[in-house]
């Protein structure tokens, strides 16, 4: 890149939005223009003690992360640490060697949200300094007066960044990009370029995010008092719905609460919330309906056709924030629901049921567009000698690992890597042909193999392997999903008989 500007990059270490920013800026090549401004988001977060909604808001944030950014390696932490000590004493070494100062950065960032380490712990932060050659400080230099954290801070809480993390901010362009953006948003901001978009509408960490509110219709003040819940909410005010589905279209989340004035809109609102509701990636946002007056029949069908709930009088902002608040609470539960039942707890992958889901999706499309599918069935070899040997909480660490070494070989968003049950995991790959499907089979085997697992008892190998059966269909309506999963099953099959350690195609 031809432009030299620095770029000031306000970042908190136990945040996963910075940590996914900060492997962006890697992958980009332009880490070494950066200057780190280490600010604390969360100043009360702590390793000791964890409640449920933590660790709900942890498992929200990262399967944000995993959506957005799937070729980037995360785990869900078991706690938030607070990151005073390691700002400061990456603010103490900021004079050492600047290379080894970024990998020290950069393993902390990943000491937490891949290990999942407690990088609020000095002994972490030593063996990290240490790793990259770097002298730890001493307890006076991490202790002294830091007024430049003070005033990044304050910088950071001040209107221009409003509390939002990340944030970069370039000494060519005076206005900040904030949240996590795409890599080409990240490249015009870099070269000093026009942004594509507004640079604050992107999603950011937050001391409390705003929910969205859709407003659709023409909205009486006298009725529906808004102004004051502005402060508390990100309201969107869009008068026709043909307007509204048009924004819904350009936004990369849907909106928390959407908000329809019946009267104004009519038959086309009912019709409205009735498409939205249709729509998986609707499925969890709430529907609510202002009412001039009374009208059994259409409440009843704005029920009928998804809304949450439907109110007649929102004047008062107390109450209706009251109101906001529940549907919001309502919505999250939802999501936490939802995000824990396609879940695998252990080796946070999508779990059977999701993996079904999305066999069937993708079976449905390529019946539609003649396109080949393909199915990858991996078993570890003698898993049940590994556990008998080394015990069952070595073996669920051994699934963690091979199920972390498999998903960095998973490089498209499409394909989906899933625990299929015990020992076993499956891949689903849709537009694949035989020929990538048995390339990426024996991509898995050999990259297990080679992160060197102890497995004294196998009868293949000293190491931990696994064995793979491929199967590939331009599926139709004669055969359903499970005939593909029959396939490679019986590929699989064939790995095992042939010696394992190994990947296997299916041959009619």
């Amino acid at each position: 890149m031809t432009n030299n500007a620095i770029i000031e990059f306000y970042s908190d270490y136990n945040c996963p939005f910075c940590y996914a920013l900060n492997e962006r800026l890697i992958a980009l090549g332009d880490s070494h223009r950066i200057q780190w401004r280490g600010i604390e988001h969360e100043a009360s977060a702590t390793s000791r003690v964890v409640t449920l909604d933590e660790k709900n808001q942890l498992l929200n944030e990262v399967t944000v992360i995993r959506k957005r950014a799937p070729e980037i390696t995360i785990v869900t932490p078991p706690f938030r640490p607070s990151t005073r000590l390691p700002n400061r004493v990456t603010f103490a070494i900021k004079d050492q060697d600047q290379k080894n100062l970024s990998d020290f950065r950069t393993l902390l960032y990943r000491a937490y949200w891949v290990e999942g380490k407690d990088i609020s712990d000095s002994a972490v932060l030593k063996q990290i300094a240490s790793s990259v050659n770097l002298e730890y400080p001493s307890e006076d230099d991490i202790n002294k007066p830091m007024p430049e954290l003070d005033l990044w801070q304050e910088s950071w809480m001040g209107d221009r960044f409003k509390t939002r993390l990340p944030a970069l901010l370039s000494t060519d362009i005076d206005k900040p990009i904030m949240g996590f953006p795409t890599y080409d948003l990240l490249s015009n901001f870099f070269n000093g370029l026009k942004l594509p978009v507004a640079p604050d509408s992107l999603a950011a960490c937050q001391l409390k995010p705003r929910q969205t509110i859709l407003m659709v219709g023409q909205f009486d003040h006298n009725r529906c008092n808004m102004i004051e819940l502005e402060s508390a909410y990100n309201i969107v005010r869009i008068k026709i719905i043909e307007k509204a589905i048009q924004w819904l279209g350009k936004v990369d989340c849907p909106p928390d609460v959407i908000l329809i004035h019946q009267r104004s809109t009519g038959r086309d609102g009912i019709m409205f919330c009735s498409r939205l509701k249709r729509d998986h990636e609707y499925r969890h946002t709430s529907v609510m309906f202002l009412m001039d007056k009374q009208n059994t029949e259409i409440e009843m069908e704005a029920f009928d056709v998804g809304a949450a709930d439907v109110v007649f009088d929102l004047s008062n902002p107390k109450i209706t924030q009251a109101r906001l608040d529940a549907q919001l609470r309502n919505k999250q539960s939802a999501s936490i629901l939802d995000a824990l039942c396609r879940l695998d707890y252990l080796t946070e992958l999508p779990n059977r049921r999701d993996f079904d889901r999305k066999l069937e999706e993708e079976w449905l499309r390529a019946t539609r567009t003649h396109s080949p599918l393909s199915v990858i069935l991996i078993d570890i070899d003698h898993f049940k000698l590994f556990n008998d040997n080394y015990g069952h909480t070595a073996g669920d660490d051994c699934l963690r690992a091979c199920a972390k070494i498999m998903a960095t070989c998973i490089k498209r968003t499409a394909d989906v890597l899933a625990r299929y049950g015990g020992e076993e995991f499956a891949a689903v790959l849709p537009d694949t042909d035989q020929q990538g499907a048995i390339n990426l089979a024996k991509l898995l085997c050999k990259s297990v193999e080679a992160e060197g697992i102890p497995h004294a008892k196998s009868l293949v190998s000293n190491k931990v392997t696994i064995s793979a059966g491929v199967a590939t269909m331009i599926p139709n309506q004669k055969y359903m999903p499970e005939k593909l999963l029959e396939c490679a099953d019986e590929a699989l099959y064939q790995s095992k008989q042939q010696g394992r350690n190994q990947a296997s195609f299916f041959q009619e």
